[in-house]
């Protein structure tokens, strides 16, 4: 079982707008040992003790090798987004998302938490308003860890432990198109 999880964050205001998808694909290159930039590890993990790349460099890497945000006028990344650049990195990953009016949400969320029960982390489109975060923001967190009614939520400050029914309405994403609601990419 995961405990803690390292993601990485788009933390430079004026540079990092809207990278979080290129976060975590950043997270889960290196969760999964993939090293595909050869960037040097300049920060050290005081839960873990292990160092990882500095976030703005992994994600101008990501973003350098062609996987920048791909919603229109820049606002965000397609869960297929990251799929693609999890495959370009050597991963097997797939993307599943709920139908129409969410039918079919409950077999995505049965895989997300029978990946996170495998030591699988899976990114997750949130509506941060739903958790405590911004209203009308959309947000790739990555999803770790279910246990006693709270999952467990890596790059997002937020609330990082939302009760599973909170969690639940963010995933949902109500106001976003079709293909971002109960989102999730599996690796």
């Amino acid at each position: 079982m995961i405990s803690d999880l390292h993601c990485y964050v788009n933390s430079r205001p004026d540079v990092d707008w809207n990278t979080c998808g290129q976060a975590a694909i950043a997270t889960m290159a290196d969760y999964w040992g993939k090293d595909p930039w050869d960037l040097d590890r300049v920060e050290r993990d005081p839960d873990d003790g292990r160092w990882y790349w500095d976030d703005g460099a992994a994600i101008d890497a990501v973003k350098a090798d062609g996987f920048d945000s791909d919603v229109v006028f820049g606002w965000g990344s397609t869960g297929d987004r990251i799929k693609q650049a999890l495959k370009h990195y050597g991963l097997s990953a797939s993307v599943g998302y709920s139908g129409f009016a969410s039918w079919g949400w409950q077999d995505r969320w049965e895989s997300v938490q029978k990946y996170v029960a495998k030591n699988r982390p899976v990114p997750v489109m949130l509506d941060l308003g739903a958790i405590g975060g911004p209203s009308w923001t959309a947000h790739w967190a990555i999803c770790y860890h279910v246990e006693d009614g709270e999952v467990h939520l890596g790059n997002c400050s937020w609330n990082p432990s939302p009760r599973t029914d909170d969690f639940l309405d963010a995933w949902r994403a109500w106001f976003l198109p079709y293909g971002f609601n109960h989102c999730a990419v599996f690796c």
